[in-house]
């Protein structure tokens, strides 16, 4: 199991039904490091796993990076053929990472018993997808929530506003770093994105992760639910709002899910 974002790599071993020893280290910039780094943990355990399921903060067609956000040289890495020929493992599946931790928030964390769940992260960048009945629902190329444009006159998208590596690059510090009023300025923006979220996919439930949803350097969580409840257009049932309860672990455990169903 492996989860590749735009800040860490992680990845893990399954035991049976449950994530067995696993390891976390900030994700390289060079794919073939990354996969090394994937090698290299297989070989600590002594592990010949003889298949690979996980995600990456991108787009991916039958094993190939298309395109990522953050990690400029993964794109067009054929990602599951360097898994083949540098671990060994003889199959791979991969999937967007938004994905692959819905799919874990839906099943096992706090979507379980939901059948429709919107899943939206939101940290160096902000992705999302659409899990039903505790699977991907299909698509030609990828759910971008984050592409949205909701400033029409600067085109601008709803991560240029509200995505950790936009806030970081407009201020010239991390938002971690930067005083919580100017991060909480741009919940209304974050809002809105997500108010258009659950008018195209109306969800049962909305699950909110990654680094930026905290109350303390992101974006409260009670405050995206006020704002989202305030905008002149409300919509005609608000879905419960949750934050993501399986944390750091949602893409691992989504693969571990999706290591179980072998039509995914």
């Amino acid at each position: 199991m492996f989860d590749i974002g735009g800040s860490h790599l992680r990845v893990a071993l399954a035991d049976g039904g449950a994530l067995g020893a696993s390891e976390k280290v900030a994700t390289p910039q060079n794919p073939a490091h990354g996969v090394e780094a994937i090698r290299a943990f297989l070989e600590k355990h002594g592990a010949r796993p003889e298949e690979a399921i996980g995600g990456i903060a991108g787009v991916v067609q039958d094993g190939v990076v298309v395109r990522t956000g953050y990690l400029p040289e993964w794109d067009g890495f054929n990602l599951g053929a360097a898994l083949k020929d540098t671990c060994g493992i003889s199959s791979a599946r991969i999937f967007n990472d938004a994905e692959i931790a819905g799919v874990g928030e839906a099943v096992l964390g706090a979507g379980k018993g939901r059948h429709i769940v919107a899943y939206v992260t939101v940290g160096t960048g902000i992705g999302g997808a659409l899990i039903v009945g505790g699977r991907p629902v299909p698509h030609a190329v990828g759910y971008e929530p984050g592409k949205q444009v909701i400033d029409y006159e600067r085109m601008r998208t709803l991560e240029d506003v509200a995505g950790g590596a936009s806030l970081t690059e407009e201020f010239g510090h991390p938002p971690e770093e930067l005083e919580h009023a100017v991060v909480e300025e741009r919940v209304r923006a974050l809002a809105v994105g997500l108010y258009n979220v659950l008018h195209l996919w109306s969800p049962d439930m909305l699950i909110l992760g990654g680094s930026l949803m905290n109350d303390t350097t992101g974006y409260p969580l009670d405050a995206v639910a006020r704002e989202i409840s305030s905008l002149p257009v409300p919509l005609p049932a608000l879905p419960p709002i949750a934050r993501s309860a399986l944390g750091d672990d949602a893409g691992l455990r989504g693969a571990l899910v999706l290591a179980a169903d072998k039509n995914n």
